[in-house]
């Protein structure tokens, strides 16, 4: 059925004013679902990454020599993000074990920071594309000051 009204000298009519109406308001819509979904992949990346740096500097602090600590974090922080099933398009993990070298008796700590790069270029159809955004998480843990060291 067509509806017409009579404005002046002109008749009008509304057919065909919901495609135009589509057109404007869908891409707003997939706009905000991908700005909701991005938010939703860096929230979980900057948890998992929270996760992985205490993870990497409770293992380093219960290491005995500053290279072991180094490894340790650096195991820890990967076996974490690899058994939260974290896509980072890159990690980096660097480990302060300085405090594994003070004597025995002094107090110390280790301090490890990880970094996960996140990729969101896959989201607005561009894979491989631009569009990444570093989540950085650091955390310190105490070396027990009378723990043999080597």
């Amino acid at each position: 059925m067509r509806t017409t009204t009579r404005s002046g000298p002109h008749w009008t009519s509304d057919r065909g004013s919901a495609p135009i109406e589509a057109v404007f308001v869908l891409p707003v819509l997939l706009a905000l679902a991908l700005l909701f979904i991005a938010g939703a992949r860096l929230s979980s990346a900057a948890g998992t990454t929270d996760a992985a740096a205490q993870a990497a500097a409770r293992a380093a602090s219960l290491a005995r020599t500053p290279d072991a600590g180094q490894a340790a974090a650096v195991r820890a922080a990967e076996r974490v993000l690899a058994d939260q099933e974290q896509g980072c398009a890159g990690t980096a993990v660097e480990a302060d074990t300085s405090g594994l070298a003070v004597p025995v008796g002094q107090a110390s700590e280790v301090t490890v920071t990880v970094r996960c790069t996140v990729p969101l270029g896959d989201l607005f159809f561009l894979k491989g594309g631009p569009g990444t955004k570093t989540v950085e998480s650091t955390f310190t843990s105490v070396v027990d000051a009378y723990r043999t060291r080597g």
